[in-house]
């Protein structure tokens, strides 16, 4: 008997929830079907309408709004801003949605484990987008270490190359510009890394640290005739 594809709403058509997610679903129509979007943006919302065939009713102008109806899909994914993740999961949990979750979950340890909480109570389960872990060589890595065939895992040295270009869009003009909105990068973007390097010790971290400085990314460094907008 053939599987029915498992449904999915989509909160936030930005990168992440309509260029790589909707369009990876669209690629595997078998496995999954997009059938209701969430978008503040009306003409990304209208487009991504376009690009997936979802009828004006099923478009929403916030997550909100889509989570004031009745269960839409099987899963939703929450693709919003970064401090926007915890206020549409947890309504979402208790909605009866699975979730695939952008990260990083919540600049607050206790809105962590309030999403981990509720998920227990309402039996629902969250992944989320640590990437990473889903990589082929990365898989073969971890296999590796704890078979013990390369010996006693001592240390891991890993580099993040953030590209200069990606810094100045994203944290210095872009959406992440903003402590108070948004995240720093050692959570929005080396989440990834410190996840990836649980993931392949199988060990718990003890301590971290962060440092860094906006030595060049101020006004008075700006190059002479350099634009204010980012485009």
């Amino acid at each position: 008997m053939k599987q029915k594809p498992i449904s999915i709403a989509i909160a936030g058509c930005g990168i992440r929830g309509r260029d790589v997610y909707g369009r990876l679903a669209m690629q595997f129509p078998d496995k999954m079907q997009i059938v209701a979007l969430a978008e503040s943006n009306k003409a990304r919302l209208m487009s991504a309408a376009d690009e997936f065939g979802i009828p004006c009713e099923r478009c929403f102008s916030s997550v909100e709004a889509l989570l004031n109806e009745p269960k839409l899909a099987d899963v939703l994914f929450v693709c919003t801003q970064d401090r926007q993740h915890v206020s549409h999961a947890i309504p979402a949990l208790k909605k009866g949605y699975h979730l695939l979750l952008e990260k990083p979950v919540s600049t607050n340890l206790q809105e962590c484990r309030e999403v981990e909480q509720v998920a227990k109570e309402t039996g629902r389960e969250v992944c989320v987008c640590h990437v990473l872990r889903y990589t082929q060589f990365y898989q073969k890595i971890r296999e590796l270490i704890h078979s013990d065939v390369i010996g006693d895992l001592v240390t891991i040295q890993a580099c993040e190359g953030v590209g200069y270009w990606h810094h100045a869009h994203s944290y210095v003009r872009g959406n992440w510009r903003d402590s108070n909105t948004a995240s720093p990068m050692i959570l929005a973007k080396c989440c990834h890394d410190m996840d990836i390097l649980l993931w392949l010790s199988g060990k718990h971290c003890e301590s971290v640290s962060s440092f860094g400085s906006l030595l060049e990314f101020r006004p008075d460094r700006a190059p002479e005739g350099a634009a204010m907008p980012c485009l």
